[in-house]
């Protein structure tokens, strides 16, 4: 069995990330095999397994969200609960401390003030992009004392727009709400662009903001929703160090 390898990791201070894609689990086709998602109808001991391979492999204990596209942020003081349900955003300024989202096409989005030690991460579709979750993970990390000039965002791989064609109603959607994101492709097809939709959002505290420009369609070491229907999800964490 391979090891988790992430897609592409970083390291700012004390700060850390890395996102994993489908390599290094035991989960069967289709979840094939890093899967960490529990609501895909993946067998559940292999999801609890694949959490334990990849906290064994980063060495500490591990805290996901309860991704339900939601607006909601949790500032996360130990490993305990596990799981945080109806969340979409962690942050912590905990060491040794593994920050956990999911995804499959929706941007990830790893935060870091390597000045003040603080760090989240943030699961934005297209909906969580809509009720305003950047912009609430962005404040949490201000309360926990991140400053603006110092804050640092990475978007990790995100579907990209030319794959993600939108219905009219979809489309009016999200122009009514962020703009940016409601785009019209080469071919005259709608679409939504999650990334630049994000990037406008982060803009807006001047934050410095780094997109890795990797479609989860289109890079068959990611799981993807659009691509395949019935999948697992990609792991994001991020964790200070001491």
């Amino acid at each position: 069995m391979s090891v988790p390898t992430p897609i592409s990791s970083g390291k700012s201070g004390k700060a850390n990330w890395g996102f994993f894609g489908r390599q290094g689990g035991i989960s069967k086709k289709p979840y094939d095999t890093l899967n960490v998602a529990d609501h895909v109808n993946d067998n559940e001991s292999d999801v609890f397994k694949n959490r334990e391979i990849l906290a064994e492999h980063l060495a500490m204990p591990l805290v996901f969200i309860g991704a339900t596209h939601s607006p909601n942020v949790v500032n996360v003081k130990s490993e305990f609960p596990e799981v945080h349900p109806d969340t979409d955003a962690l942050v912590t300024r905990e060491t040794n401390l593994g920050l956990v989202i999911m995804s499959a096409d929706c941007a990830p989005i790893v935060l870091v003030d390597p000045i003040a030690h603080v760090v989240g991460v943030v699961h934005a579709g297209w909906q969580g992009m809509l009720v305003g979750v950047v912009a609430n993970a962005v404040e949490g990390m201000f309360d926990l004392g991140a400053e603006p000039e110092n804050l640092k965002a990475i978007i990790g791989p995100t579907i990209s727009a030319k794959n993600f064609v939108a219905t009219q109603e979809r489309f009016d959607e999200v122009k009514d709400i962020e703009p940016s994101a409601a785009v019209k492709l080469a071919d005259g097809q709608l679409a939504v662009d999650i990334r630049k939709g994000v990037k406008h959002q982060l803009a807006q505290y001047q934050i410095k903001t780094t997109d890795l420009n990797i479609c989860t369609f289109d890079t068959a070491e990611l799981f993807s929703f659009r691509r395949d229907l019935v999948t697992g999800r990609n792991a994001t964490v991020a964790w200070l160090s001491e």
